[in-house]
């Protein structure tokens, strides 16, 4: 029999939920692990995972992927007309993804048409996923744009601008930390700063004081050759402190042990040439997707017992201004760590001397610290930053509290937005 009072509180309870829009989100690798992990091989970091599974463990959210015209992850460049036949394939491949990250894919709304997102809608987006922007310009909602892996290049800007986006949220403020943004971003929006979160297996294990009293120094080191990048820091390397350190083992024999490692080592890379033709230029794009940056040798270890082996532990900055994710997770296994004094840590409530070492970024100075905190009458002041800092962040770092302050920030922005 049809209960007018049951039906009423049902759809109270539709409009109570609140519409949380990814696009495409089988293919977004901060997401989910997408196609190209399974097919390619690729490793897969996937840093905002703990957000979708907040969301999708509070009922009072709605979780939508929009499905746009690039929806099919494998190509999406190319002829028009072969690229729309292969977008035939596209809901399909977004079933497959979710059923293979673990996802049940009824608990995903998929919306299909531009005009079905819905002006009280949040739209979240990545900078590095540029497909997604399609279409954007004419969106209602509010639109959050992550700026995870900012690589720098002015041709984003434009992108950003004309997707009309209403905030930023990233792991810094990019205003305040990065030089490179402030020269050639010239957009002014909200920041809303979280921190990294580190995976529950991240935790101490061996004491303090059975650990090896000197650094252990981690992060992959890679390069970026734009001409925006170089016009303000001149060095193609994008992580300096990782570099330094492996370039100088006799310099830092006693105080740092190194397992940084070179994107491009154990790659057997094919460089485009001016006289390739379409054929060749294919067969190197497809030999390069299987033989760059294996690191073969820094994928050989435990990341976990490695930090527990330390009291201190360095995951050099990006000169870009953003921070390694190693620098949360080596503070999840008790280590102190080291790091510059930058709004990237104190904008997330992280105070040098307190929560961890601050140096001047050079290996003289780094050697300097930690040389001061290897001696005898310092090592209860080092094993108080370490504890400290492990507190703070398991505290506060931790997937729960992260995404919930994230999402709570949004819908601040959301409605000062609306005013």
């Amino acid at each position: 029999m049809y209960d007018r009072t049951d039906a009423t509180n049902i759809s109270k309870k539709i409009r109570r939920n609140m519409r949380i829009v990814f696009v495409n989100l089988h293919t977004d690798w901060m997401l989910v692990k997408p196609s190209s992990v399974f097919i390619f091989k690729f490793s897969a970091a996937v840093k905002h995972k703990y957000l979708l599974d907040y969301l999708l463990n509070h009922p009072e959210y709605e979780v939508c992927s929009y499905i746009n015209d690039r929806g099919f992850s494998i190509l999406t460049k190319g002829n028009e007309t072969f690229l729309k036949f292969l977008n035939l394939f596209k809901y399909l491949e977004h079933k497959i993804i979710l059923k293979k990250n673990g996802i049940d894919p009824k608990k995903i709304t998929v919306i299909k048409r531009l005009e079905d997102i819905r002006p009280d809608d949040i739209v979240i987006l990545y900078n590095i996923m540029t497909d997604n922007y399609r279409g954007m310009s004419n969106v209602k909602a509010f639109k959050a744009l992550s700026m995870l892996h900012f690589h720098g290049r002015s041709t984003e800007e434009a992108l950003i601008k004309e997707a009309n986006i209403n905030c930023f949220f990233n792991e810094v403020n990019l205003q305040e930390s990065s030089e490179l943004f402030r020269k050639y971003y010239h957009i002014d929006k909200p920041w809303i700063v979280h921190p990294f979160v580190y995976q529950e297996r991240f935790k101490p294990i061996k004491p303090f004081a059975e650990r090896k009293n000197k650094v252990f120094s981690t992060g992959t080191i890679t390069y970026k050759e734009h001409e925006e990048f170089l016009s303000v820091y001149k060095d193609s390397c994008d992580q300096p402190a990782r570099k330094f350190v492996k370039d100088n083992p006799d310099f830092f024999r006693d105080t740092v042990d190194c397992y940084s490692s070179d994107y491009l080592e154990g790659s057997d890379v094919k460089p485009y040439l001016p006289t390739d033709n379409k054929i060749v230029r294919l067969y190197k794009k497809i030999h390069n997707r299987f033989n760059t940056g294996h690191q073969k040798a820094y994928f050989s270890f435990d990341m976990v017992e490695k930090f527990n082996e330390y009291k201190m532990c360095l995951v050099g900055e990006e000169i870009l201004g953003v921070p390694g994710i190693g620098y949360v997770e080596g503070m999840a296994c008790g280590c102190a760590y080291i790091g510059l004094d930058s709004p990237m840590y104190r904008n997330l409530g992280l105070i040098p001397g307190v929560h961890y070492i601050s140096y001047d970024g050079t290996k003289e100075g780094l050697r300097q610290v930690v040389e001061y905190y290897q001696q005898e009458g310092h090592q209860k002041e080092l094993e108080h930053i370490a504890k400290t800092g492990c507190e703070y962040v398991r505290i506060n770092f931790n997937a729960n509290a992260v995404a919930e302050k994230l999402i709570d920030n949004l819908k601040k922005e959301q409605t000062l937005n609306r005013r």
